[in-house]
């Protein structure tokens, strides 16, 4: 059976969606792993500004 010209144009297409969409995963599984850390410091610094914000009313 001979692959038409179509069909292999086909599968070139969705090997190349599928190594851009690779690509994409692991950029996007890296970017998040390097920035989630900074982002937690950042909430952690929050919050602890509102619950000391809350507690100075307190005597």
């Amino acid at each position: 059976m001979v692959a038409r010209p179509a069909r292999k144009l086909r599968g070139q297409a969705m090997v190349e969606y599928s190594a851009v969409m690779f690509a994409l995963a692991m950029g996007g599984g890296v970017g998040i792993i390097i920035i989630l850390p900074s982002l937690m410091n950042a909430l952690d610094r929050y919050l602890a500004g509102i619950y000391f914000m809350l507690n100075l009313a307190i005597p």
